[in-house]
């Protein structure tokens, strides 16, 4: 039969072990790196386009990753090593020629690493799949979609839907702008030219 002081001491051990697991398990594994798409941007005709990095977050708020970014022209092997600490995006946006990227992004939350790669393809622009400022202009309230498309050559991008409204961008041939042009029931509302990023 055990005495009070050894079950005392038993019990003492026992959640001490507990509470070092458990500290273990949270500088360990309590925060784990989440780590988004590189994004590749369109090159105006023989022009630049742009990647964007990865959007990198841990998944306890409260701690800011460390982040590695490698980003490697497939073709020419031409390799830029990115690094910053904290979960902002738009930290780097290297402009780069037409071609395939191979983008390596390292993160760490306290000592979890995790390690994502993936291929970026920058593509060059076309007249056929931008909107000139003549097509701009001949588009009016109340035109269809379908009567947009016809004008500008090619549907845009879906922008976001808000309050039975539905937005969709138009790429222009400058780099990093497009116009933008909103609808309800299908038909225009409002539109905007030469929108660029914040």
């Amino acid at each position: 039969m055990q005495t009070p002081h050894r079950i005392t001491v038993a019990i003492t051990a026992a959640a001490l072990a507990v509470a070092l697991f458990a500290g273990g398990a949270s500088a360990q594994g309590g925060s784990k790196p989440v780590i988004q798409d590189a994004q590749g941007f369109r090159a105006p005709i023989n022009g630049k386009g742009g990647i964007e990095n990865p959007y990198v977050s841990c998944t306890n708020y409260r701690v800011e990753p460390r982040v590695r970014w490698v980003l490697k022209n497939t073709a020419t092997g031409y390799t830029r090593t990115y690094r910053w600490k904290g979960a902002l995006p738009g930290v780097y946006f290297p402009r780069v020629k037409v071609g395939t990227y191979r983008s390596t992004t390292t993160a760490w939350c306290r000592t979890t690493k995790a390690t994502r790669t993936q291929t970026v393809r920058v593509t060059e622009k076309t007249l056929r799949t931008t909107i000139s400022r003549a097509e701009f202009r001949r588009i009016k309230r109340g035109m269809s979609r379908d009567r947009v498309r016809h004008i500008v050559g090619y549907p845009g991008l879906d922008a976001g839907s808000y309050a039975g409204e539905t937005t969709r961008n138009y790429d222009m041939m400058a780099f990093w702008r497009w116009a933008s042009i909103t609808y309800r029931d299908g038909r225009v509302v409002r539109k905007a030219w030469d929108v660029d990023h914040d």
